[in-house]
């Protein structure tokens, strides 16, 4: 979902609104989200603050749009096999979450939802935007036998994701691009297909 789509309402100025997501990207990793000001985005952007707040109610909503413009070019994998297609998956995520966007941006955005339900239910949102490729790949590796009938999508996600957001919330740490096989590995133990019985 892009800007425009979230915000009907505006004029319709696609060249304008990747100007300030740009700006408002390279102001983010300056200085932090929580250091940023409307002021200095629009200023970088070449614009007034009404223009602005014309796009964007909030500082945070710009946040997700830029979050959704950074990651736009993520790759879908489908190389025929859950299994890799779930250990790129996880790599990736593990690459994205250890970058200084993530730390300086998406992380205090994330954390500011915990006391904002209005802003939570938006990220909630982008979050559902995000893992749907990879639960209608999920989906079809159930068809095809190389999941278990049964499997939730929702759930095998979840515990990838959170061998990833657990250490990184309360560690501030990351498992490593190496450690990645073997995780999606022993998650896929409880959701592969049993195997035929020998004749």
């Amino acid at each position: 979902m892009n800007a425009q789509a979230a915000h009907p309402g505006r004029p319709r100025d696609r060249r304008l609104d990747e100007a300030i997501l740009e700006a408002a990207l390279a102001v983010f990793l300056e200085r932090g989200y929580i250091a940023t000001s409307i002021s200095e985005i629009a200023r970088r952007a070449g614009l007034g603050t009404p223009a602005f707040y014309r796009r964007w109610p909030t500082k945070a909503a710009l946040a997700i749009d830029v979050t959704a413009h950074w990651s736009a070019e993520e790759p879908i994998p489908d190389t025929g096999s859950i299994r890799d297609d779930l250990l790129e998956f996880l790599r990736f995520r593990i690459r994205m979450f250890g970058t200084p966007f993530f730390h300086r941006v998406l992380l205090p955005v994330v954390l500011e939802a915990a006391a904002k339900p209005g802003l939570s239910e938006a990220i909630g949102a982008r979050f559902l935007d995000y893992r749907r490729p990879m639960d209608a790949r999920i989906r079809a590796a159930i068809a095809s036998g190389e999941l278990r009938a049964g499997t939730d999508p929702h759930m095998l996600i979840d515990l990838l994701m959170g061998t990833v957001s657990m250490p990184l919330l309360f560690s501030q740490s990351l498992p490593s691009e190496a450690e990645a096989e073997t995780i999606v590995d022993q998650v896929l133990e409880g959701f592969a297909a049993p195997k035929p019985m020998p004749d």
